[in-house]
């Protein structure tokens, strides 16, 4: 802000073809300044020096004026921090100028566990074997429900033609043979289950029921996150 009411300096004109940046950019919109310049509110844009003094005067503040520069956050770099803490500009040449051999990255995990005893004693998970995973595709296969199995979209609706579109019929066709297989199941469950072992068909429809257990619990989770929200805009306020 200018602490004196000396405003009036010789005005010099832009540079031909440089982009306008600063108060002077104004004059470039309009001149309506001119006619009350220094006798208005608007003193803080007539009496700057960018705007009397165009691009090539702009920057030089007479005397009376503040130029003290807005405090401002010192800036940080992730880059240089990290550097720093790593040792600095030294030692990072030193890293990449090195030409020794780095170790593998087999010797690397090993020597990382060897200094953490409680990796090495924590028991790895094993996967389940493919008995236990049968048994747990018959399980779902004939429980209470059987879950959906086509990915959650929207299929009704005016000018809503998905339900046609072959994605659509994929899966509708696989639930339709799980159907079945549920069905075949309660009739002949032992020549059912040897059926499906024999050409190992069950690693197919095992694959989609594992999706629709997921996709489901997804939605659940979904449903319960939403849940108060919306009992707050549909349930009457409460006295």
């Amino acid at each position: 802000r200018p602490q004196s009411g000396d405003s009036r300096h010789s005005a010099t004109r832009r540079a031909a073809g440089c982009t306008p940046r600063g108060m002077f950019a104004l004059r470039s919109i309009n001149n309506n300044y001119r006619d009350f310049a220094g006798t208005r509110s608007d003193f803080v844009i007539v009496g700057h020096p960018d705007f009397n003094n165009g691009k090539s005067g702009g920057g030089i503040y007479p005397p009376g004026w503040d130029t003290t520069p807005i405090k401002t956050m010192p800036r940080t770099s992730l880059v240089a921090h990290r550097m720093r803490q790593t040792g600095g500009h030294s030692a990072h040449i030193r890293r990449v100028a090195c030409t020794e051999p780095k170790p593998k990255y087999k010797e690397r995990v090993l020597a990382r566990a060897a200094s953490q005893p409680e990796l090495l004693r924590r028991a790895p998970l094993q996967p389940p074997g493919e008995e236990a995973e049968f048994e747990t595709f018959m399980a779902t296969l004939t429980g209470p429900t059987l879950p959906p199995c086509s990915p959650h979209r929207v299929t009704s609706g005016y000018a809503n033609h998905i339900k046609t579109q072959p994605v659509c019929r994929h899966y509708a066709s696989i639930q339709e043979e799980l159907m079945e297989l549920r069905t075949r199941l309660r009739i002949a469950p032992e020549a059912t289950k040897a059926e499906l072992q024999s050409d190992d068909s069950w690693h197919y429809y095992a694959s989609f029921l594992k999706k629709a257990k997921k996709n489901g619990a997804s939605i659940r989770r979904e449903h319960q996150k939403q849940l108060p929200g919306v009992q707050a805009a549909t349930m009457p306020p409460r006295d």
